[in-house]
């Protein structure tokens, strides 16, 4: 399976000269795998980065195997608000499944529902040609995607229930190719705790790549100065105790960056990253990277 990222940035969208190397737009991940052709897709969060993915996936539109999977890790809007300008919504060939918590008694379809209720668009969420199905996904919950009665993907749910950011908690995915048992664990808007959090431990056990939360560094963290502490975000230093107890094979991958950090701050971090020694490879997302799994 292929992992490629269109969105690593968390809190808010930050174009401009000190984000081009690793990208402005907010969350956006995307896992793909092709099978005579034919693209099976997931994508995880509708970040500003899905607005660059609709129009690469409208490139070879004809190969991409309806229904998408759409998985939501929460409702907030840096993982929502740029649904609608996915460019599939608006074709009616297009199917996608949506997955995501139910929060506040709403499943992820009342939320979009919402967010484009007038006057704060020009059109609302029925107007979409695409056909959208809603799926609530709970703690512990599985299911698998198929292909020609063949499974391709098998996705696993954990909740988080946290008592601050977000506030109804997150949910965390870890995605495994049926054919070669490579797994991927995507763990973000994650505060983890000191020690590690051994739930995400147990849930991202041996998974191949870990994808996790670094929205600030240790400094930021336990700085008086500017409280974050129970903003719901984790340091590189909890991802790091987080992908080696969970024994991750190949890589740890940072994402949901700080606005505030621009490229040259997050080569820095890339840099110090670079001096672990560790028996996994850490590397920092940027907007275009991909990875075979």
């Amino acid at each position: 399976m292929l992992l490629k990222f269109y969105g690593v940035r968390g809190s808010y969208p930050v174009p401009g000269p000190d984000t081009v190397k690793y990208g402005g737009n907010t969350t956006c991940v995307t896992i793909t795998k092709e099978i005579d052709g034919k693209v099976i897709r997931i994508i995880l969060d509708s970040g500003s980065g899905i607005v660059k993915l609709g129009k690469d996936i409208m490139k070879n539109w004809k190969n991409e195997v309806q229904p998408m999977t759409m998985l939501f890790t929460h409702l907030h809007p840096d993982h929502t608000t740029e649904f609608p300008f996915f460019a599939p919504n608006f074709l009616s060939s297009t199917i996608l499944n949506l997955y995501g918590m139910q929060a506040l008694k709403m499943h992820v379809g009342k939320i979009l529902e919402r967010n484009m209720l007038p006057p704060n668009f020009p059109i609302e969420y029925k107007d979409l040609k695409s056909q959208r199905n809603h799926y609530i996904i709970k703690d512990n919950s599985s299911f698998t995607i198929k292909y020609e009665n063949k499974d391709i993907f098998t996705i696993t749910a954990m909740q988080s229930f946290a008592p601050s950011h977000p506030q109804q908690g997150a949910i965390y995915y870890k995605i495994i190719d049926c054919e070669k048992q490579s797994s991927i664990a995507c763990i973000w808007d994650i505060e983890s705790k000191i020690g590690g959090d051994k739930a995400v431990i147990n849930f991202s056990k041996d998974c191949d790549i870990m994808i996790h939360d670094t929205q600030y560094t240790k400094e930021e963290y336990e700085s008086a100065n500017m409280i974050v502490q129970g903003f719901g975000h984790s340091t590189y230093d909890m991802a790091i105790e987080n992908a080696a107890q969970a024994n991750i094979k190949k890589m740890l991958i940072c994402t949901h960056f700080n606005p505030n950090h621009t490229d040259q701050k997050l080569d820095e971090i890339q840099k110090e990253m670079d001096n672990k020694n560790l028996p996994f490879k850490i590397m920092l997302a940027y907007e275009g990277y991909s990875v075979e799994v």
